[in-house]
């Protein structure tokens, strides 16, 4: 008994796991290192399983050319949407860099073997608490469910919006690094009083060494005051997953 399979529907199934797998390798929590390959090609081959139905009905005569132009802007606009996801995620970590150069852990940045890059302390510390808290809010879940609706604006065979991507990218990192400073504003603002008054005593009693102190001062005080922006984290969190989902389901295709 030979099994087959309409052309339509094995190059909708294609398409729908090339802009998948685009989306997987650069969206969080999916992009990790800590989730193995072939975990993150089984995953792209779910999502694509679940919407390839809607799209192979929406194909044009299926060419060799047509396969090729439409698998490479499928996989651009995957990474597109991950990649606006990342932005908006990475804003977490950034706060903890903050904190990081303001109370001096930056002097001292530790290597990530997931990420293969150096990164402080508490900027790791809350990118962790950010996936933490994507997964065990169901975010994760809103994310696929924005990547499935994001067919209605880029349907497959539509064009790249260059020019919305543009004026999107413009306003997730300027969101980015405002949320980054909502989140660590309290801390770099007590270690700021911290410095003045460590400033002010070294002019009442110049024979100490500051910078004998100075630093593990500030160290031992951020430690103390960590606790401040972990209340900060869900609430952020919240409003940067809301506006990344408007963000990649409201690009359309021109």
């Amino acid at each position: 008994m030979d099994l087959q399979v309409p052309s339509a529907t094995l190059a909708a199934l294609l398409l729908a796991t090339v802009r998948a797998s685009g989306f997987v390798i650069m969206a969080p929590p999916f992009n990790s290192a800590a989730i193995p390959v072939a975990v993150k090609g089984a995953l792209a081959m779910a999502l694509a399983v679940v919407v390839f139905p809607h799209i192979s009905g929406d194909l044009p005569t299926i060419t060799a050319g047509f396969l090729i132009v439409s698998a490479v802007t499928e996989a651009l606009i995957g990474a597109a949407l991950g990649f606006v996801i990342q932005v908006l995620f990475t804003a977490v970590q950034l706060a903890g860099d903050l904190i990081d150069l303001s109370g001096g852990f930056s002097l001292q940045p530790a290597y990530d073997p997931l990420s293969l890059t150096t990164h402080s302390s508490i900027g790791k510390l809350h990118y962790m608490l950010a996936t933490t808290l994507l997964f065990t809010s169901g975010g994760h879940l809103l994310l696929v469910r924005g990547f499935v609706t994001s067919y209605e604006g880029l349907p497959v065979g539509g064009s790249m919006p260059t020019d919305q991507l543009g004026s999107t990218l413009v306003t997730v990192f300027s969101m980015m690094f405002l949320a980054a400073l909502q989140i660590a504003g309290p801390m770099v603002a007590v270690l700021l009083l911290a410095d003045v008054a460590l400033a002010l005593l070294s002019k009442a009693a110049p024979s100490l060494n500051i910078f004998a102190f100075g630093f593990p001062v500030k160290i031992l005080l951020t430690l103390t005051l960590l606790g401040l922006t972990f209340p900060l984290l869900p609430p952020a969190l919240d409003a940067l997953m809301n506006t990344g989902l408007e963000a990649i389901t409201s690009f359309r295709s021109g």
